[in-house]
């Protein structure tokens, strides 16, 4: 599943081949692979529905503000998506 973000840029986020409970987090430009992250589905799941504001840390940040869900790269915001968006996608892989 894809999510456009600001200024050409794209999160995607596929399921991991070799554990079927975890996915991979990947920030492209321009078709440009810039940063992935694989990361644990009940953990993105308790991110968004749970009281937690922010997720992973690193180059690549979540946060979350009420329904949206910001993210970051090298802390500089590069798009915002909505929170039900992104859980309905998670529940589709």
């Amino acid at each position: 599943m894809d999510f456009g973000l600001l200024h050409d840029y794209v999160l995607k986020v596929e399921p991991e081949k070799e554990k079927a409970s975890r996915v991979r987090l990947i920030v492209k430009q321009q078709g440009k692979e810039l940063i992935c992250r694989k990361e644990g589905l009940n953990r993105l799941l308790d991110f968004i529905y749970g009281g937690d504001d922010h997720l992973i840390k690193g180059r690549l940040q979540l946060s979350k503000k009420k329904t949206a869900i910001s993210i970051y790269i090298n802390g500089d915001i590069v798009g915002t998506i909505e929170a039900r968006a992104f859980a309905d996608g998670l529940d589709k892989l």
